[in-house]
């Protein structure tokens, strides 16, 4: 049963199937249909032979359709016998063949010879909108499912929209036919969302007039925001996100999926990833990061103001410019690694379950394995990096292995 929920994850990861239609298959796949816990009533091996060859008898016919009726009549017979949340381990050798019938399914959907019966993608439709964005006005972008796109420095402005929708052909078709995308604008602000329209996806992609300030939410699909010059809020739950060429305050909250930053100037930068990788490049600004499971890692990076923290995941920062200002280093299980040019500061390097090294010069150096303090210059900034259960290591950024 693991086995074949991973199979079904690696059809998402590999674009054969959408996020909704493996969360339908499994939970066809785990729970199907659920009968009343307390009948208790044994089915019999002739029963279970009898429903072992309605299954084996389907021949060409739908393997996903054939699963299906398969456990319906094993549930007929067996008068309620099967518990479907056990299924994966106490469920009958009649139910068994049943779950043959959908591997055999899961493997036919993976070489694209069957589609699903439920929610597949039928019907697509593209929209393509006039996008005009007043000076001083934020453009904010709503879309649960899809990837979003957003570039600015255009002369004129655009907004595209790539819809899929799921269902019978029927009502497919009439969601499409019926399908534009919302543009309303407020005293403040330039709004693109969806309709409310039940097994929509829709990719967006934007051409920004000018540049400017910009919001998006986004509940599962990848987001990309380049060359708007100005501030960004996101509020991401599932996908990766990369962000170049901006010039204001940047905020992001992600759940799931990997954060890359390049190229922005900022008077201050905070991000939280609970699941993913964070990746910043020539950021100039106060930088405050956190992740719950991932690496961080900071290259040609510069503020007054660093701030890493890393649950599990190592965390690596190269410093652009002296530290005469606060870097604060913190990682549970990881490594810290800081490459920096001199600065003034005092300098606290510390591990509980690791080994310290530091290739500083410092004056009023105390050191052991697994800690050293000492500082730079007059001491008037802070270096401060610890880790719980990892190595910490600090060193000049010529002197960088």
């Amino acid at each position: 049963m693991r086995e074949e929920v991973k199979r079904i994850l690696q059809m998402v990861k590999d674009g054969k199937l959408s996020p909704e239609d493996a969360a339908e298959l499994i939970d066809a796949f785990e729970a199907g249909s659920a009968v009343d816990a307390g009948t208790t009533t044994k089915t019999t091996e002739p029963e279970a032979e009898q429903a072992s060859t309605t299954t084996e008898s389907t021949g060409d016919k739908d393997p996903f359709k054939s699963f299906v009726e398969a456990l319906e009549k094993i549930s007929k017979e067996a008068s309620g016998s099967v518990n479907w949340q056990e299924v994966g381990k106490h469920v009958q050798e009649g139910a068994r063949k049943g779950v043959e019938a959908l591997k055999t399914g899961i493997d036919q959907v993976a070489k694209g010879k069957v589609a699903f019966p439920w929610g597949s993608i039928q019907e697509t439709r593209e929209v393509t909108l006039p996008l005009t964005i007043a000076a001083g006005k934020t453009l904010k972008v709503d879309n649960a499912c899809g990837d979003i796109k957003i570039v600015g420095g255009f002369e004129k402005g655009s907004a595209t929209a790539r819809a899929r929708f799921r269902g019978t052909p029927e009502d497919a078709k009439v969601k499409a036919d019926a399908y534009t995308l919302i543009i309303e604008e407020s005293e403040h602000m330039v709004l693109i969302r969806q309709p409310d329209v039940v097994g929509i996806s829709v990719d967006v992609e934007i051409q920004m007039p000018g540049k400017g300030p910009v919001e998006v939410r986004s509940t599962s699909g990848n987001v990309q925001v380049m060359d708007t010059g100005a501030g960004l809020r996101v509020d991401g739950v599932s996908g990766n996100i990369t962000i170049k060429g901006l010039n204001g305050p940047v905020e992001i909250s992600a759940t799931s999926g990997n954060i890359q930053i390049e190229d922005v100037t900022t008077p201050s930068m905070a991000l939280e990833n609970k699941a993913g990788n964070v990746i910043l490049k020539k950021i100039k600004g106060n930088i405050n990061a956190r992740t719950s499971a991932g690496n961080v890692a900071l290259e040609d990076c510069a503020g007054k103001t660093v701030s890493i923290e890393s649950v599990s995941g190592d965390v690596s920062v190269d410093i652009s410019e002296p530290v005469n200002g606060t870097v604060n280093l913190r990682t549970v299980s990881g490594n810290a690694k800081v490459a920096m040019d001199s600065g003034d500061c005092r300098v606290s390097l510390s591990t509980l379950r690791g080994a310290v090294n530091c290739d500083l010069q410092l004056q009023d150096e105390a050191r052991t394995a697994q800690r050293v303090t000492g500082k730079l210059g007059d001491g008037t900034g802070t270096l401060d990096v610890s880790a719980v259960t990892g190595n910490v290591s600090v060193a000049l950024r010529d002197h960088q292995a």
